[in-house]
């Protein structure tokens, strides 16, 4: 019987994923085991050992999932998903990381790109659900696939992809997670190492949209958006989220990111900004009314204006527009006089008292 390994391995048609092509890291992360000890070191040095760092902490290329049902080799094919570019096996339980490279790196604090960002975070969440996924992983190291210690499974040179490639199936299968408010958002996320990244992101960039105005030197304001980036990371997407919060190093970048991006394009303080809106705002309700809607508007105004002038207002309007013209209504105004000027005499009397 033909197994889905030897399908991997019968396959020599095609060159392997050039994986160091892929793997962005300059100064990676590496150690001998996947429990810790890890150290910076060349890119040539951490090939040699058996457990290197994943992507970048700013830039994402491999998008990792990692399987531990003992299934790793054959799992994708019975989701009906692209292949991987390649499986990183565990070569006795057959558990191990299904890895998928990209063919534009995912910038993960670019404030003025977010779109990708928030596809890569769905895509995450996903595969996870697909795949089997271990929800702890945190994706910050991973097998190294050249290493003799691991059971590689290459996919062809060729299998790389943009995220549209990983997003259309997983749409296809209703796995690509959907979302209208936050708290969606972050329930759905949750097993994504990036939707961590989108939340503290778009948190930061609310908060420091109303805050900018009120900082005038950048140093100072960079230290305090990275202040709240760090505080939300730590009592918010901390505990929300399976990976847990945010390593300081990718807070700092995401901080640094939001303050710089508000710095250049944010110069009112948010009273100023809601004034502006306002006025902008009116003008364009305005603007859209017909002349019977604006006839309509100035009598119901002229209305109210007058329920709120005083006594002695209402006389004055009365004298110079002639409109007291019968006893009847001098009668009325009196009364409302009257009652006007009781009034003022109660709540007179209230704040003596």
């Amino acid at each position: 019987m033909q197994t889905e390994l030897d399908e991997w391995e019968l396959d020599a048609d095609w060159l392997p994923l050039p994986f160091e092509e892929h793997w962005l890291p300059r100064r990676p992360l590496a150690g001998k085991t996947k429990h810790g000890g890890y150290y910076r070191m060349s890119r040539e040095r951490a090939l040699k050992l058996p457990y290197i760092e994943s992507n970048p902490l700013a830039l994402k290329s491999l998008v990792i999932t990692d399987h531990d049902g003992g299934m790793a080799d054959e799992i994708v094919a019975h989701a009906g998903l692209p292949q991987p570019s390649y499986v990183a096996l565990n070569p006795i339980t057959r558990s191990g990381q299904i890895v998928y490279a990209l063919e534009t790196p995912v910038i993960l604090t670019d404030a003025a790109r977010r779109g990708p960002v928030n596809l890569l975070a769905r895509i995450e969440a996903g595969l996870n659900d697909v795949l089997a996924g271990d929800v702890a992983y945190g994706g910050r190291t991973t097998k190294n696939p050249t290493h003799v210690e691991h059971l590689t499974l290459w996919g062809p040179e060729h299998a790389v992809y943009k995220l549209k490639d990983l997003a259309d199936p997983l749409d296809r299968l209703k796995a690509l997670p959907k979302f209208k408010t936050t708290t969606e958002r972050r329930k759905k996320l949750r097993t994504s190492g990036t939707g961590r990244n989108v939340d503290l992101f778009d948190l930061t960039r609310k908060w420091s949209y109303r805050r900018r105005g009120d900082y005038d030197q950048l140093t100072s304001w960079l230290q305090v958006v990275q202040d709240y980036a760090w505080d939300r990371n730590v009592e918010l997407i901390g505990p929300a989220f399976t990976n847990g919060p945010l390593l300081a190093g990718e807070v700092n970048q995401l901080g640094r990111s939001v303050a710089t991006w508000t710095w250049r394009h944010i110069h009112h303080t948010f009273s100023e900004i809601q004034t502006i809106r306002g006025r902008k705002g009116g003008q364009a309700t305005t603007a859209k009314l017909t002349a019977d809607e604006l006839t309509e508007r100035s009598r119901k105004g002229g209305r109210i204006t007058t329920a709120k002038l005083t006594a002695g207002e209402l006389a004055e309007r009365g004298r110079k527009g002639g409109q007291v013209s019968s006893e009847a209504k001098r009668e009325a105004n009196r009364v409302r006089a009257t009652k006007y000027d009781m009034g003022a005499i109660v709540a007179a009397a209230l704040e003596e008292a």
